[in-house]
């Protein structure tokens, strides 16, 4: 026969049971929801790290947006250009380099890391053809087989002059 204490121990438990609806958990609501801004804030601030804002895309008035890719494979490359001194600046996740050649000891690696990766060139529309041809051949001598460019979609034609209104930037 159970003791005068396991006794009251089991009222105690039947009145807590009784007692009605269970309190709405405040707390881990607000740990989650935490979790979750700390999430969206670094996935935000990544993205944001690889785009420069600076840099004025070429037109392309044939240019399709390629949404196959994986944009977890993509390596960004920004080539900027500096009229003053007419030199490129190459730059991958805010990191700047002196040439192309310099970056490919990182996309070595990165293509190491992960084999399916891929180059997105964002290249200003006053960089010189051969700062581009330079960056597509540090990416062929590290093993990068696909290599893509940003533009601006909807750009001039024959017909328009050159400052005609922009469309939405494309990859």
């Amino acid at each position: 026969m159970p003791s005068s204490s396991v006794k009251r121990q089991r009222r105690r438990k039947r009145r807590e049971l009784d007692d009605g609806d269970p309190e709405f958990q405040v707390a881990p609501m607000v740990d989650v929801l935490l979790v979750l801004l700390l999430f969206f804030m670094s996935i935000t601030s990544t993205e944001l790290l690889k785009k420069e804002k600076h840099l004025e895309l070429a037109q392309a008035k044939n240019a399709t947006p390629d949404d196959k890719k994986n944009k977890s494979n993509e390596i960004v490359l920004n080539v900027g250009w500096e009229p003053k001194n007419k030199t490129a600046i190459f730059t991958m996740d805010e990191v700047r380099y002196a040439t192309a050649d310099a970056m490919q000891g990182v996309l070595a690696s990165r293509i190491k890391q992960n084999p399916k990766s891929y180059v997105l060139i964002r290249a200003d529309k006053d960089v010189e053809y051969s700062n581009i041809s330079d960056v597509m051949n540090a990416c062929a001598s590290v093993g990068i087989g696909t290599v893509t460019f940003a533009v601006i979609t909807g750009g001039a034609t024959d017909n328009k002059p050159a400052d005609a209104p922009e469309g939405t930037p494309q990859q």
